[in-house]
């Protein structure tokens, strides 16, 4: 009798969330082969999948239902159903008994055609669906923009950006991502590519800063995920910062707040992105202990034009420093808004007006950096 690990119960919540694979087991159900989707395991390749149980790839119902009649197909027959509460869309499950070796097994899960889904709101499913293509199909970019010392001018860090080639903006992509439960994925990429960046350039004075949404920092497992990738790689941990954008609206906080601490013991900063876009900002800031904020380009905007804002700057900039905590203002576009930055006490500076974000040619690879201009 086998006994469940967490790391199976880990693995069995990414496997079930999974489509588009291909494996091959063998009589017994253990994988042999596999191809497809890795990255639906936070994973950079379907190889994890070797060793493992075709049936851990299904719901527990239907691999009850699989396990008393694969043996009862002949060489060459197949079992199909679809699985519609697994993912958005739902999948299609196919398995085959090989003909050229009867003691293996086909296994073909697949996202189920968009003609038999239940269709809800048309707009955001297509982007949900753009968005995979442009990550599954090689149209995942990265742009880098510097981040710089206010007072001096001196680069500190890179901000790395996500882009879609053939996209005029990454917001409705990654909004879509969010929505159908897909930005876990992006997250890994990127976190995965920025360590793998760091550690092809020893450089100390090299430092990455890399998105992830806050509806990743509300599943452990993820983070789970995040952490042993950043540890797979060798390179000084502080030089990887990872910001916690507010696009997605965190409702555990005390989840959340576990999670910073796991990416903190892993040695990495950890900042909140979009600080004073939304009304929880800080509330945010009281339950995550967080090493960083950057301030919202909107609350720039409302500091330069009245005095209150200003004001309200000033004080959230000072109560960092009291913390031992950075802050960073975006959208810095003139020297008046430099000065007002440095009026206000924000340490770090990020905008057009000390350089327009340019793609990394080579930010998905360990080759050298070629850089190009971007929207």
């Amino acid at each position: 009798m086998s006994v469940s690990t967490p790391e199976d119960a880990r693995f069995r919540d990414f496997a079930f969330a999974a489509a588009d694979l291909l494996v091959t087991s063998d009589a017994s159900g253990r994988i042999i082969d596999a191809q497809g989707d890795a990255s639906l395991f936070h994973f950079p390749s379907a190889d994890r999948l070797i060793g493992r149980n075709a049936v851990d790839l299904v719901s527990e119902a239907e691999g009850s239902r699989l396990r008393e009649e694969l043996w009862s197909l002949g060489p060459g027959r197949r079992l199909s159903w679809d699985d519609p509460t697994s993912i958005e869309g739902g999948r299609r499950i196919v398995v085959q008994r090989s003909i050229a070796s009867p003691n293996s097994f086909n296994f073909a899960v697949l996202r189920m055609p968009s003609s038999m889904r239940v269709r809800g709101d048309n707009a955001n499913e297509v982007m949900a669906e753009r968005f995979r293509d442009a990550v599954m199909n090689g149209r995942l970019m990265a742009a880098r923009q510097p981040v710089v010392e206010t007072q001096t001018g001196a680069i500190s860090h890179y901000e790395v950006l996500a882009r879609f080639n053939g996209e005029d903006s990454p917001v409705g992509l990654i909004a879509a991502a969010e929505k159908s439960g897909q930005i876990a994925h992006l997250d890994y990429v990127m976190i995965s590519a920025a360590a793998s960046r760091l550690e092809a350039n020893p450089d100390p004075r090299y430092r990455l800063a890399v998105n992830i949404s806050g509806e990743s920092l509300q599943r452990l497992d993820v983070i789970r995920e995040l952490c042993a990738v950043i540890s797979g790689h060798t390179f000084q941990r502080n030089r990887l910062i990872v910001e916690v954008t507010e696009s997605a609206h965190i409702h555990d906080i005390e989840t959340a707040a576990r999670a910073v601490e796991m990416l903190r013991a892993s040695g990495v900063g950890v900042s909140l992105d979009d600080f004073g876009a939304g009304s929880a900002s800080f509330g945010y800031l009281r339950a995550l202990n967080v090493d960083g904020l950057k301030f919202d380009g909107s609350f720039l905007e409302a500091a330069g034009t009245n005095r209150r804002g200003l004001a309200l700057m000033r004080s959230v900039a000072r109560m960092c420093a009291e913390l031992g905590i950075s802050s960073v203002g975006e959208r810095i576009e003139t020297e008046s808004d430099r000065q007002m930055l440095i009026e206000a006490g924000v340490m770090y500076a990020q905008g057009y007006f000390y350089g327009r974000p340019m793609i990394d040619e080579n930010f998905f690879a360990r080759g050298p950096i070629a850089l190009r201009s971007a929207a």
